[in-house]
């Protein structure tokens, strides 16, 4: 279980990682604070990766992650999804046009599908989201505008999903959700900020959506980042003042 705080990843005596509070033992470091669990690497550690991809030195993850490391595939789990709601035809009604599902990893990834309306996932040529991997059935999903989110419903696959690192074969998705319908094909639920959420919620999606590759030398401290437009506008206009100064003030 990660609490708050920041927990340790080290080498047991059998070579396999194991969780460790010794600073000397430490390998990866897992930081969890209000935005989510950042990912550390001790200097000179290699060959781990996340959902396939290497990271050298920090990462953000969010549930649902694959984290391969030491000869082992670790997965960062998030609750349970809520059950499918049962729901009405009219359940549509109130959904929110503007979410999308936006791909992560395998052929969809950076390219996002609008979920305002029923999106059919499989390998079948008649599916709005065909991935054409093995582990992929014909019919294998359905996804169905919600006024609470998402419906995710299982259309016979063999395998299921990933909502967020936990199987499932109906679930409501909400934004933020990440979803795998097989090892490659991974996907993240998105919907505009709504106008009761918190800006740390925003700021949360910000960091995480980040590719583990852009936040090397990256850091809890990302937050001064977001002062750069502040630095760059005192900048020009000391840059403007030093002009006017050349122009008027020697005669």
């Amino acid at each position: 279980m990660l609490s708050q705080g920041v927990h340790g990843i080290g080498r047991g005596p059998d070579g396999l990682p194991v969780a460790t509070d010794d600073p000397g033992m430490t390998l990866v470091q897992l930081s969890v604070d209000r935005r989510g669990v950042w990912l550390r690497l001790r200097d000179g550690v290699r060959g781990l990766h996340v959902n396939g991809r290497p990271v050298k030195r920090m990462a953000m993850l969010r549930a649902g992650d694959s984290i391969y490391f030491e000869g082992v595939e670790m997965g960062l789990l998030g609750g349970v999804p809520s059950a499918a709601p049962t729901g009405s035809p009219d359940a549509a009604t109130n959904a929110d046009v503007r979410m999308v599902l936006r791909g992560l990893a395998g052929q969809y990834h950076g390219r996002c599908i609008p979920l305002d309306q029923t999106r059919l996932v499989g390998r079948a040529a008649d599916c709005d989201i065909r991935i054409g991997e093995g582990g992929i059935s014909g019919h294998h999903a359905r996804l169905e505008p919600h006024g609470d989110g998402v419906v995710l419903r299982d259309e016979g696959s063999s395998a299921g999903t990933l909502v967020n690192g936990v199987a499932v074969r109906d679930a409501l998705l909400r934004s933020g959700d990440q979803v795998v319908f097989e090892a490659q094909s991974r996907f993240v639920v998105e919907a505009p900020l709504g106008a009761g959420q918190q800006r740390s919620t925003a700021l949360d999606a910000v960091d995480r959506d980040a590719d583990p590759l852009e936040l090397e030398g990256a850091g809890p401290a990302m937050s001064s980042v977001r002062r750069m437009p502040w630095l760059l506008l005192a900048a020009l206009m000391l840059a403007g003042a030093l002009s006017l100064l050349l122009m008027y003030g020697v005669r």
